[in-house]
């Protein structure tokens, strides 16, 4: 069962890892934000739908009403902005400032559930908030030919950290009144609705235009870095510690950037390199607290 786990964590952390990656590969083979966001999410929800058709589950009304507040955060809106900021900011700067999802979570926790949070947790706070900072700040967006815009960029994943942190805070309240499927299939409708219409606002939907290759990452990011990570982790957190679990939030964005640097030539600067040391560290700081045992 160990080796399951580890196997499980290492394919989320994976599909994470990469799924900016894949992002701006497909920006290069000249697809468009709303095109990848409606592609990939459609692709996930039909297997989403189909398994629950499968095993015959079907959502109460209150898990399609708890299920769609979650989805129209986690599913639609912070993948369009997250998409989005990858046109302007490196896979591997966006996986270090997606990394303060935890850290947002636990503040929002605090003021809206009432949840504690310890000195060293508020001091993870500030450290990984200041990280974010420097990332922003100093300017190195991470692409190759030195383009890009790190305040519009990392404003656009910062709103992305938002809406997943208060994704997030919704979870905790209502997962445990629902069946994992009867509340994923509403989430990943609602979301993908959000998209679609997204797309139609935007007129961005360039499906047509899209060449073999787009359509093969857009899957492997559909199929890998969307649905695989969703039903490994839930996986996981049937058969191990939520401390476990938390460790695909560190791993991720470390694969991240190197997986930028080694498949797109991204570039990792001291700059880079010191914020997501002190985002990553204050990450862990808040993590390890919220999730040791009591």
């Amino acid at each position: 069962m160990r080796a399951q786990i580890i196997a499980v964590l290492g394919a989320a952390s994976l599909g994470w890892g990469l799924a900016g990656v894949g992002v701006r590969a497909v920006y290069q083979e000249g697809g468009s934000t709303f095109t990848v966001v409606v592609v990939r999410t459609t692709i996930a929800t039909l297997a989403v739908v189909l398994f629950g058709v499968a095993t015959r589950r079907r959502p109460t009304a209150a898990a399609w009403l708890h299920g769609s507040l979650i989805g129209i955060l986690r599913i639609g809106l912070a993948p369009i902005v997250f998409i989005a900021s990858l046109n302007y900011i490196s896979a591997g700067v966006e996986s270090l400032v997606i990394t303060l999802i935890p850290v947002v979570t636990a503040a929002m926790g605090a003021a809206f559930l009432r949840e504690t949070l310890q000195r060293t947790q508020v001091a993870g706070l500030a450290l990984g908030i200041a990280g974010t900072t420097l990332l922003i700040a100093s300017g190195d967006s991470g692409i190759a030919d030195g383009s890009g815009n790190t305040v519009i960029g990392g404003g656009l994943a910062l709103a992305g950290v938002l809406f997943g942190s208060a994704s997030g805070i919704l979870s905790r309240r209502f997962a445990p009144l629902h069946d994992t499927t009867t509340l994923s299939i509403p989430m990943f409708i609602s979301g993908a609705i959000v998209a679609l219409l997204g797309g139609a606002l935007a007129r961005d939907i360039e499906m047509g235009d899209l060449n073999s290759r787009a359509w093969q990452l857009l899957v492997l990011l559909a199929l890998g870095s969307t649905l695989l990570p969703f039903v490994a982790t839930l996986y996981a957190s049937r058969h191990t510690t939520a401390a476990n679990v938390a460790l695909t939030a560190y791993i991720a964005p470390v694969i991240g950037v190197i997986g930028g640097a080694v498949l797109l030539g991204e570039v990792i600067t001291p700059a880079i390199l010191l914020g997501g040391l002190l985002t990553l560290t204050g990450v862990v700081m808040v993590g390890h607290k919220a999730t040791a045992p009591r």
